[in-house]
């Protein structure tokens, strides 16, 4: 089955001749992956600026460079990644929509082997510090009982890196699991934050019942009964969107 190309010279431009050598010491191929993946997808209407993004990949060390010549092949490359990371998770998620099939592969799948523990928890650290900078978002997600699914294979990796278990095949086994799930959970939340940023709209006040006729609470600017109530989200998982 074809696969969406990803960028996979990351390693090489994180080389010290590279035009990613200044992010050596903060991130890794892997990690940065998995940190534009989750900037890429982050279900809310605007999406997170470049600016916002970029500076939290330093977090407080800001880089030291050269020059400005290494200062804009730097931001050059970052965007370039990002723009071919998005355009080949949307061409999955359309892929997706027609037939069901997911051909979106993180990093950590590029290869034909098994994905080790190590490189999955890698890739997930880069996620998770996406998440940290959209927190009510993905806070919201984790607390509706309709989308906690689509976070959960990312929250249980986290775990199982602050809480490993003794049984190292049930850590395995959490982590063949959850693995598997991470690229059909990425093309959802993709699909998600193109619903959201499609039609912006604020986010209507708490409301303990939604009618279906009232505006979506993702804040797509639908009704309900057109926009979350109609996604069916075990259908989405299992069959596609």
């Amino acid at each position: 089955m074809p696969t969406e190309a990803l960028p996979t010279d990351l390693d090489r431009e994180l080389q010290p001749r590279g035009s990613l050598a200044v992010l050596r010491p903060v991130m890794s191929p892997l990690e940065l992956d998995g940190y534009l993946t989750g900037i890429v997808v982050t279900p809310q209407p605007a999406p997170i600026l470049p600016s916002t993004w970029m500076m939290r990949l330093w977090s407080e060390d800001h880089p030291i460079f050269d020059d400005e010549a290494q200062i804009k092949a730097t931001l050059g490359t970052l965007i370039r990644h990002y723009n071919a990371l998005s355009t080949a998770i949307d061409r999955s998620v359309n892929r997706l929509e027609v037939d069901g099939t997911v051909t979106y592969r993180p990093l950590f799948l590029a290869g034909n082997e098994q994905p080790t523990y190590d490189s999955v928890r890698t890739w997930v650290r880069g996620f998770w510090k996406a998440m940290t900078l959209a927190p009510a978002t993905w806070s919201s997600l984790a607390e509706d009982e309709r989308t906690q699914i689509l976070i959960r294979p990312f929250v249980a990796l986290v775990d199982l890196e602050l809480h490993a278990p003794d049984d190292s095949a049930n850590a395995d086994a959490i982590l063949e699991k959850d693995a598997a799930l991470i690229p059909r959970m990425i093309l959802v939340l993709r699909k998600l934050a193109r619903l959201r940023q499609a039609s912006p709209a604020p986010r209507p006040a708490h409301r303990n019942k939604i009618g279906r006729n009232d505006p979506c609470p993702c804040g797509s600017g639908r009704k309900y009964k057109r926009c979350c109530a109609a996604l069916d989200l075990s259908t989405v998982i299992n069959r596609g969107i």
